[in-house]
């Protein structure tokens, strides 16, 4: 992953979290609390001020 700054869900803009389950990690390595879903990484964006949010 190596990339700096914040993921954030392409889809609602919200912070993503690193998914905890071991099993799920293996395909899905982000997990968005908002729309309470696994996803991808190319479903996530890279911002490098946490303060932003994507629109």
């Amino acid at each position: 992953m190596g990339d700096t700054g914040v993921r954030m869900c392409k889809r609602c803009g919200s912070f993503v979290e690193l998914e905890k389950d071991e099993e799920l990690k293996k395909e899905y390595p982000y997990y968005c609390p908002r729309c309470d879903e696994n996803m991808y990484s190319f479903e996530t964006v890279v911002v490098k001020d946490k303060g932003r949010r994507r629109t």
